[in-house]
């Protein structure tokens, strides 16, 4: 039998997991814009030169990850649980993104903008500091957000969970490869505090795309039959 690759991507057609979809690759782009350059903006930055210790910046993010991954997973379902009992037993799959506010609206867009205006006015031993924090809230943000956002495409296309989980880590690299090739470029141009911002408003945008998901699902779930 033939078998193609890409045909998960077909899944997309729905406009609550293609939706989803990119709200989850708006939102990661901010970490890949903050660990990517980081030899070239806190490095240079904070005279950093030896690579174990640039090395070592990256320590936040997988404490973040550590610490995140499991407490992003228990909100989500508190969050469902919570609301199915206000409503008597019924369940809609968009409670579930509703856990995605904390690091969507706040922990995400102010701890990348708050790193990039760091990096440009604040120096020495406080300034690196406040980035390695910065670099730790940022992480436990992007888990609260692509984390529910993972339950959520599998809750709404259970019977090709695999599929929509494939498609859903395909646009999310691809939505991160472009921003990896241009996030050097773009400091280079406007620099670290302004490339910030704009990751900062591109997640914003990404818990736009929630917003609606939340508000209109039940209706974007209707509209299109992927054959779940």
């Amino acid at each position: 039998a033939w078998v193609n690759p890409l045909s998960s991507l077909w899944l997309l057609r729905s406009p609550n997991l293609l939706a989803t979809t990119l709200a989850a690759g708006l939102v990661i782009v901010s970490d890949y814009i903050l660990l990517v350059p980081i030899a070239y903006t806190i490095g240079v930055r904070y005279g950093i030169t030896n690579e174990a210790v640039i090395g070592a910046c990256f320590l936040p993010t997988g404490l973040g990850n550590i610490i995140g991954a499991p407490v992003s997973g228990r909100l989500s379902d508190i969050v469902v649980r919570k609301l199915r009992v206000r409503r008597k037993g019924v369940w809609y799959p968009e409670d579930r993104l509703r856990a995605t506010w904390i690091g969507g609206l706040f922990m995400v867009p102010l701890s990348i903008m708050t790193s990039g205006l760091v990096i440009t006015y604040v120096g020495g031993l406080i300034g690196l500091s406040l980035n390695l924090l910065c670099l730790f809230i940022n992480r436990i943000g992007v888990l609260f957000v692509i984390s529910p956002i993972g339950s959520y495409n599998v809750d709404v296309a259970h019977s090709r969970s695999a599929e929509i989980t494939a498609a859903y880590a395909a646009t999310r690299s691809v939505i991160v490869s472009a921003a990896t090739a241009l996030v050097i470029p773009s400091i280079e141009r406007i620099g670290v505090a302004w490339t910030d911002i704009i990751a900062a408003v591109l997640a914003l945008v990404g818990q736009g795309l929630i917003f609606l998901t939340i508000r209109y699902g039940d209706r974007m779930r209707a509209s299109v039959d992927v054959g779940f």
